[in-house]
């Protein structure tokens, strides 16, 4: 069980599990109670992220096209779930802007990870990153004017951050050992993330 996020309101956590035999997406109240599977499919579902006013939330699953996910979006309670990619490609890490009007997220549809953004009904994808190398996990910033990325550009995978229209790329770490899956802090002025400097994955 892991990849928890919280709902806008706090009340609420989101997370994937397999305890039904295959990952899907839940939700539950803060403290543990009420756990309810959203997606309930035999697919493959993770990966939630949920839009500002706590009414949607969007995730990935590869149940149209078996071992390729597409990025989805459903209501709160997991009802209507709609695919907004459908590219036959692996579209995963999908998360909200702080506004709600887009989606950034990571595609493999031109070769290999880039990070792109689309619309929040999922018109208009626009590719953030070109690179040669693995583009992947993107953070909104608080304000929504930054992403923070995983990239392997440099030949091991380090934090880096970008505006949201993809310019002005700067490499954040600079270790090694793995730095990945960077997280804002609430004020926009800190960012946590896990490294495998250490041997193992820490914070």
């Amino acid at each position: 069980e892991w990849e928890p996020h919280w709902s806008p309101d706090r009340s609420k956590i989101a997370f994937t599990s397999n305890r039904d035999g295959n990952w899907q997406v839940y939700v539950m109240n803060a403290n543990g109670t009420g756990q309810i599977n959203l997606t309930n499919t035999s697919s493959y579902d993770f990966g939630s992220s949920w839009s500002p006013d706590g009414t949607k939330i969007t995730f990935s699953s590869d149940r149209d096209v078996p071992g390729f996910a597409d990025v989805y979006v459903m209501n709160a309670d997991g009802s209507n779930p709609v695919n907004l990619t459908n590219t036959g490609a692996n579209d995963v890490h999908p998360v909200f802007s702080p506004n709600g009007a887009k989606i950034a997220f990571t595609s493999a549809r031109d070769g290999n990870d880039e990070i792109y953004v689309m619309d929040a009904d999922g018109s208009n994808p626009i590719r953030l990153t070109n690179n040669a190398a693995q583009d992947n996990l993107p953070a909104w910033s608080p304000d929504g004017s930054k992403i923070a990325f995983t990239s392997f550009r440099n030949g091991n995978y380090e934090i880096y951050v970008m505006n949201a229209n993809g310019s002005n790329v700067t490499r954040l770490t600079n270790n090694g050992a793995e730095d990945i899956e960077p997280s804002w802090s609430l004020d926009g002025q800190s960012i946590v993330f896990v490294s495998y400097r250490n041997g193992n994955p820490e914070i």
